[in-house]
């Protein structure tokens, strides 16, 4: 073990214990006490009855402790972590560098100063609607209308029905009406005999636009066709035949088929009083 020398206060320099009392101490950092007290019960405790001094004589030291209090100690100095890596903290080997490192350091339970909540997910865009029917129905029928069954302009008559949904999923607006059809008659006798149509199937151009009720974009559509021949005699033998199918559609799927009736056909033979066949006839699926 090294052995201690101190200077006895007989021998010391008044003049230079004066001025070191003069000296002011510069502040002694908390943990400093704390350190210089555990240090001073150690050595306190040591045993120093064979110290010698440099001559070789006992120096007397038995019995007595060190005080390490006088001992400077001095807080480490902080530096903002924003500032490093400019000159702050930097070509000082002594500075001592403490960080904040936020209430979850150490703990494995924070998450640290700088965590930000997520954001939200961008809302997802509103579903699109599309038509949807409720009910759709067809009816044929002799025209029984003021001059619909004269003589001379026999017809029949097609009435249509339908509501479209309305709800969460499905728009009104989005439906519309279509219907192909064709005609075929000929004047076998009588004073018009020879005279004749042929067609084929084809758009009928009707659309909700046609309705006798309701509105092009509501929940309810109806309308009617009235299809025949006209200026003919009461004496002309007729053979008339119109077939037709009625669609509804849906304009937002690029005119797709959502309802179909038909198709369907109905006649109208011979000289007054005329002969219809395929009517009355209801089509609902």
């Amino acid at each position: 073990m090294r052995a201690f020398t101190r200077t006895s206060s007989a021998a010391a320099d008044p003049a230079a214990l004066h001025r070191a009392r003069a000296e002011p101490r510069p502040p002694v950092h908390p943990i400093g006490s704390v350190h210089a007290s555990i240090v001073n019960s150690v050595v306190s405790g040591w045993p120093r009855d064979n110290a010698r001094d440099g001559a070789g004589a006992p120096c007397g030291t038995a019995g007595r402790s060190y005080d390490f209090s006088r001992i400077s100690i001095h807080a480490p100095r902080t530096i903002d972590k924003d500032k490093i890596g400019g000159r702050a903290g930097f070509g000082d080997d002594n500075a001592a560098v403490a960080f904040d490192t936020g209430s979850g350091a150490g703990s494995g339970s924070g998450s640290g100063s700088g965590s930000q909540p997520k954001p939200a997910p961008p809302a997802a865009p509103p579903k699109a609607k599309t038509a949807g029917v409720d009910s759709f129905v067809v009816q044929w029928s002799k025209n029984t209308a003021a001059g619909g069954d004269s003589p001379t302009n026999p017809r029949l008559r097609l009435d249509f029905k339908a509501k479209f949904k309305n709800d969460a999923d499905h728009d009104p607006a989005l439906a519309d009406f279509r219907q192909n059809a064709m005609a075929v008659w000929e004047i076998t006798d009588g004073p018009l005999k020879g005279r004749k149509v042929e067609e084929t199937m084809h758009d009928d151009h009707y659309s909700r636009a046609d309705a006798d009720e309701g509105s092009a974009t509501g929940v309810s559509f109806t309308s009617n066709d009235n299809p025949g021949v006209k200026d003919i005699n009461k004496d002309d033998v007729l053979d008339y035949s119109f077939t037709a199918e009625q669609m509804i559609i849906d304009t937002s799927q690029a005119g797709k088929v959502i309802a179909k009736r038909g198709p369907h056909t109905a006649t109208i033979k011979g000289k007054d009083p005329r002969s219809y066949g395929g009517v009355p006839k209801t089509l609902n699926s």
